[in-house]
C-alpha cells in the first residue's frame, strides 16, 4: 500500500470531480450558456489537480522514494520530494492568480455546485469565494511552514 497509496489520492481527485459533473448537470438544464463554463472547471480539476499526486507517484514507481511517506521528509531534499511541494506552490500561485486577477472568483459564483456546503452545493459571491481561498491558501502556507520547521529542528527539545 505504501508503493500505491499515491493511485488514492487520485482516484479521490477524480470521483471529486465526477460529484462536480454530475452535480453540475442540473444548473446546465437551467441554464444551457453555463455547459462550457462547467467543462473548463472539471478539466481544469481533472488536470490540475492530479499534478502532485502523478509527481508523487512518478517518484515512488521509478524507486526515486521507496514510499509516499518519503513526501513527508522535506528535510531530505530528495529531486522528486522537491518538486512535489514546488508543483503545490506553483499551483498555489496560478490559483491565486486565477482566482484574484483572471475573473475565477466570478467564474465560480457563476457556476455553482462546485463549491459545497457539507454535501449542498451554494452559489456564494466572488468576494466568499476570495475569502475561502485566502483561508485556504493560508491553511496549506501554514501547515507547510510547520512541516519545515519540523523537519529542520525548530521543535526538537
Amino acid at each position: 500500500m505504501e508503493k500505491h497509496f499515491w493511485v488514492l489520492f487520485i482516484v479521490a481527485t477524480v470521483a471529486n470531480g465526477l460529484i462536480f459533473k454530475f452535480r453540475s448537470r442540473k444548473y446546465i438544464k437551467e441554464n444551457p450558456e453555463l455547459k462550457d463554463g462547467y467543462d473548463i472547471l472539471f478539466k481544469g480539476w481533472i488536470f490540475y489537480g492530479n499534478i502532485p499526486w502523478v509527481i508523487m507517484g512518478i517518484g515512488v514507481m521509478t524507486g526515486m522514494v521507496e514510499s509516499v511517506f518519503e513526501f513527508f521528509d522535506i528535510g531530505g531534499l530528495k529531486p522528486i520530494v522537491v518538486l512535489f511541494y514546488l508543483s503545490v506552490v506553483v499551483l498555489w500561485i496560478l490559483g491565486s492568480r486565477w482566482i484574484y486577477f483572471r475573473g475565477g472568483a466570478e467564474m465560480l459564483s457563476k457556476h455553482p455546485g462546485f463549491l459545497t456546503v457539507g454535501f449542498s452545493a451554494v452559489k456564494i459571491s466572488p468576494f466568499w469565494v476570495k475569502a475561502l481561498w485566502t483561508l485556504m491558501l493560508v491553511s496549506g502556507i501554514f501547515g507547510f511552514t510547520m512541516m519545515l520547521m519540523g523537519q529542520l529542528g525548530f521543535f526538537a527539545q
